[in-house]
């Protein structure tokens, strides 16, 4: 089973296997970003895989991880109308998501479609001012990967369905469907939504990389969605199919993003 350290090349027998691994990527964070709870230092692949810790000091004057959280630098470049920040119970103070619309309307007030996604840089984009148009890095991370030569045959793979086909190019962000629901109907539920979507799109380019720190390979797409092009990270293992150009995609998947203006 994938997980959001296997997308992008980790994957570890044991606990302390990945605490040694981690240690040593963050013993490699050459590039350190204050924020008001600390630093998050990163840790860069040539890939562009990323880890990004979070550092902060004990009062002893110790320097602390106090957690990770994973990225990968591609080309996405989505513009966004932001509406809010999102904190959950679990999270810790260099943690948390975003809430917005992509495509968005001149006045920042909506979009095409709502996107929550978990930011990488939350302790300094959590504080911009709300609401307001941006643009920001999305990647999404894949657990599930469904590849088609093209529409023709998506379509041609779902006829048939008893459930409705998404089409070609759609994006649902199911994570935020969920929580309203769950809100609506389920006692004690705070409604603060995950970053998970399901989402079709073409492939504009993709690559088979190698993270160096593992020696293990990791799969990276440029996925042309409704509206945005997305970066879209995988473990090999959990993809259907032969990426090719042009061909159509059918993903799910936790979305991680940074403004980046």
């Amino acid at each position: 089973m994938a997980s959001n350290l296997s997308t992008i090349g980790f994957q570890f027998d044991g606990e302390e296997q990945f605490r040694e691994a981690m240690l040593a990527c963050a013993a490699q964070a050459r590039e350190q970003i204050a924020c008001p709870q600390g630093h998050y230092g990163i840790w860069r692949s040539r890939s562009g895989a990323e880890i990004w810790f979070h550092l902060g000091r004990t009062p002893e004057g110790t320097v602390e991880i106090f957690g990770l959280t994973p990225f990968f630098e591609g080309k996405s470049d989505v513009p966004l109308a932001l509406s809010r920040t999102l904190a959950r119970e679990s999270d810790n103070p260099f943690e948390g998501a975003l809430h917005g619309y992509v495509s968005p309307r001149a006045d920042g007030e909506g979009g095409t479609y709502p996107v929550v996604f978990d930011a990488v840089d939350f302790a300094l984009s959590s504080a911009a001012p709300l609401p307001g148009i941006y643009r920001a890095r999305l990647a999404a991370f894949a657990r599930e990967l469904s590849v088609y030569p093209d529409e023709e045959a998506y379509y041609a793979a779902h006829e048939g369905s008893e459930q409705p086909v998404f089409a070609a190019q759609a994006f649902i962000p199911i994570g935020l469907f969920a929580a309203e629901h769950d809100q609506e109907n389920v006692p004690g539920s705070t409604g603060v939504p995950a970053s998970t979507a399901l989402f079709t799109g073409k492939v504009i380019e993709h690559s088979l990389f190698t993270n160096e720190a593992s020696g293990r390979e990791f799969v990276w797409l440029l996925v042309e969605t409704l509206d945005a092009t997305i970066d879209v990270l995988a473990d090999p293992s959990i993809v259907a199919g032969t990426i090719e150009d042009n061909g159509t995609v059918e993903v799910s998947a936790l979305l991680f993003g940074r403004l980046i203006g």
